[in-house]
């Protein structure tokens, strides 16, 4: 990837971000259509505000550009949840539980950080598969699939630790992958079902791909709107977001779409744009939403540092 393709999908997911806050926990039809930024009711924050997404996404981004281990990227969420460090304002809003119980795991437990996340069933919310979009970008020439699968499995178990988020983070990786390398999103969908079905097979995460079936049936695009939900839970979230990428064409479509289901917009616009623009990488943000969006010469600054050390040489 060039180094301005890698900055466009970042810039795409924080926008995507951005606004869905207003729009986040709120029911489909009771608000009017999001076209721009917007102040956020419930999480009482101005216009173009960024959520922990982004928040968390940033830590990701800094701990793999600097060659970091998991001890530091759980010092970067633990500076983010108590200091307000890469936020848009210096204050922390929307942080999970199950992010910030693992974090107090770390930071005040001290247990190590791959048995940080919550292992129960409970705890399958998205707040990995929120953050973890970048791995895709590091690992796109990485051929072995065990490789690419024990880093989706330790950067998710460091704040969700149950074997469905696990495999949720593996799948939107997979996806990631072999769009970046060149098949649409609907050929990445049927490459990465026989992957999974072969790789996974008589492990401990075998068990969970049936939840994610609905992604790999041959009607999933058809299905109408009304039955796509939209909740916090890892397997909604992703399964939204692949269905409003089959279903637009670009970006700033997908964006908006996302934004104009209700649930948790925030989340669900920024794992969409982040497969959209895989598959649009040259395509830059738009400028309007960007120039509404908090804090953009620091976000560039993270973005660039992380695309001076992962573009193609």
């Amino acid at each position: 990837m060039k180094r301005q393709e890698i900055i466009n999908c970042l810039r795409w997911a924080v926008v995507a971000d951005a606004l869905g806050v207003p729009a986040e926990m709120r029911k489909r039809g009771t608000y009017p259509e999001i076209t721009a930024m917007q102040a956020s009711g419930f999480w009482q924050q101005p216009a173009g505000s960024w959520s922990d997404d982004t928040s968390m996404t940033l830590c990701l981004l800094e701990n793999l550009a600097t060659g970091g281990d998991y001890d530091d990227i759980m010092q970067r969420f633990e500076s983010y949840m108590r200091y307000g460090t890469n936020t848009p304002r210096g204050k922390v809003f929307g942080i999970g539980r199950t992010c910030s119980n693992a974090v107090r795991n770390y930071a005040v437990n001290q247990i190590t950080p791959l048995k940080c996340g919550d292992a129960s069933p409970e705890a399958n919310g998205n707040g990995a598969l929120m953050r973890i979009a970048p791995l895709a970008i590091v690992l796109r020439h990485e051929s072995e699939e065990a490789n690419r699968f024990e880093l989706a499995r330790d950067y998710t178990v460091l704040t969700h630790r149950h074997a469905r988020s696990v495999v949720g983070s593996f799948i939107f990786l997979e996806l990631l992958h072999h769009v970046l390398n060149g098949q649409t999103l609907a050929q990445a969908i049927m490459t990465t079902q026989p992957i999974l079905n072969g790789f996974l097979k008589g492990t401990e995460y075998a068990a969970e791909i049936p939840y994610y079936q609905p992604l790999f049936d041959t009607e999933f695009s058809q299905m109408p709107a009304e039955a796509v939900r939209t909740s916090g839970y890892v397997v909604d979230t992703l399964l939204a977001a692949v269905w409003v990428v089959l279903n637009q064409k670009t970006p700033k479509r997908v964006i908006l779409k996302a934004v104009s289901l209700g649930g948790d917009t925030d989340t669900i616009a920024t794992v969409a744009a982040s497969l959209a623009t895989a598959e649009n990488p040259t395509m830059p943000v738009d400028s309007e939403w960007w120039n509404q969006t908090l804090n953009t010469e620091f976000l560039d600054q993270k973005f660039s540092e992380f695309a001076d050390k992962f573009v193609d040489d």
